[in-house]
């Protein structure tokens, strides 16, 4: 018989209204301290991203929303490109951060607001909503529900979202050689010990909650991709209705190019501000401060294969609720 609490847990993760209100609550404890954000301020591929997008986009006069806005980072940026008004919406004590630095650096068009964005009512108007609230799975701090409200409520007609159009991949990757961790029996001894009859045994699977079937790469441990890598979902924030027109169910197909140990299944999210400027967080690109979840699978592969693979987001902003297997 399941407990009170099991049952509790099974019903908050079966139901997305719940997990958006989990993370709301979570979000302040997991963004209010500085660590955090001292990695994101310290990520020159994300900053670089960012100063170049919003300087092409956001225009002299504009008004500017800054959706979690952290130290203020993009809020000054946006100021220093022209806009007239920026609104820097937090919700954590780190407003009180952001508003030191604003103060200490002169900026006097920018207005602190601690709140969270939903309960925020601006008094014109916004020409941009301005956002980095894409988690390392894209959508686990709450990006669609907190950007589309405040779209719906806030931007003037054909106002702008940055970054707006975004590409989730969940691809099959090869490891490094020397930083590949392979299954028990898939591994190699010398002195002719031999694990492959470990693959049934009975003692194996008593251990197999051990087993880690996800893990984080580490950085540069990624050779190469199995295929060409194919967007998974691909949205526009300008014109999505809500988190639940994506659909949650796939089934991709990728064959090799070559001989390979398919190690896992990746996940990485372009973001694209303009033709000329997309934020990737592949494993293959220049390191984020993002990372990346894979999904272990340890299986080899031969030139011409095709591997396929099912894949569910389940709850969307709760990715240990995602599920990759070979189909």
């Amino acid at each position: 018989m399941r407990s009170a609490v099991g049952v509790a847990a099974n019903r908050v993760a079966s139901s997305e209204r719940l997990m958006r209100l989990v993370y709301d609550n979570m979000n302040e404890t997991s963004f209010g301290g500085i660590t955090h954000h001292e990695e994101m301020l310290s990520d020159r591929v994300r900053v670089d991203a960012y100063h170049r997008a919003i300087h092409r986009n956001v225009r002299p006069g504009d008004v500017v929303v800054d959706l979690g806005a952290g130290t203020g980072l993009l809020s000054f940026m946006a100021s220093r490109a022209g806009a007239a008004k920026v609104y820097a919406i937090e919700h954590s004590d780190l407003i009180e951060v952001a508003r030191e630095i604003g103060r200490l650096n002169g900026f006097t068009n920018v207005e602190f607001v601690r709140a969270n964005s939903r309960e925020f009512v601006a008094r014109e108007p916004i020409d941009v909503i301005l956002h980095e609230q894409m988690g390392d799975e894209l959508f686990n701090e709450n990006l669609l529900d907190n950007v589309i409200d405040a779209r719906n409520r806030l931007l003037a007609p054909h106002g702008r979202i940055l970054p707006s159009r975004f590409r989730l991949f969940v691809e099959p990757l090869s490891l490094r050689s020397d930083m590949r961790v392979r299954r028990l029996h898939n591994i190699d001894l010398p002195d002719g010990i031999d694990l492959r009859p470990m693959e049934h045994a009975a003692i194996t699977a008593a251990f197999s909650a051990d087993r880690f079937e996800q893990f984080w790469a580490r950085p540069g441990s990624v050779a190469a991709t199995i295929g060409r890598p194919e967007p998974l979902v691909e949205f526009d924030l300008a014109t999505l209705d809500a988190a639940d027109s994506l659909p949650r169910r796939h089934l991709i197909e990728r064959t090799a190019t070559e001989d390979a140990v398919v190690d896992g299944v990746g996940v990485w999210f372009e973001a694209v501000f303009d033709h000329e400027t997309t934020l990737t967080t592949s494993p293959l690109a220049p390191i984020t401060s993002w990372g990346n979840r894979v999904f272990r699978l340890d299986r080899e592969i031969e030139r011409g294969e095709t591997l396929r693979l099912s894949v569910d987001l389940g709850v969307l902003v709760d990715p240990d609720s995602w599920s990759v297997v070979v189909a």
